[in-house]
């Protein structure tokens, strides 16, 4: 499942500035994991807390849902490139 959905089920569950950084972490965790499993792809150590740390920033910061993921993918793969 996408995490943009999920994430859209959050905002609507609650008003805007109310949800939980470590629920919307987790999420972003869970559709990390499920991602990298679909591709066949082990991440390195590190990568899925860098990539959810920044998503969760992006959007406190203002972000929408669709650009805070395009934003941390590209960070997250320059950093931490997946072979």
């Amino acid at each position: 499942m996408r995490l943009a959905v999920l994430l859209m089920g959050i905002g609507q569950a609650a008003p805007a500035g109310a949800v939980d950084g470590n629920q919307v972490k987790a999420l972003c965790m869970a559709g990390f994991n499920a991602a990298m499993a679909a591709a066949g792809k082990t991440p390195p150590a590190g990568m899925g807390e860098f990539t959810c740390t920044c998503f969760l920033e992006q959007v406190e910061a203002g972000s929408n849902i669709d650009q805070a993921r395009t934003t941390c993918r590209d960070k997250a793969a320059t950093r931490y490139p997946v072979k």
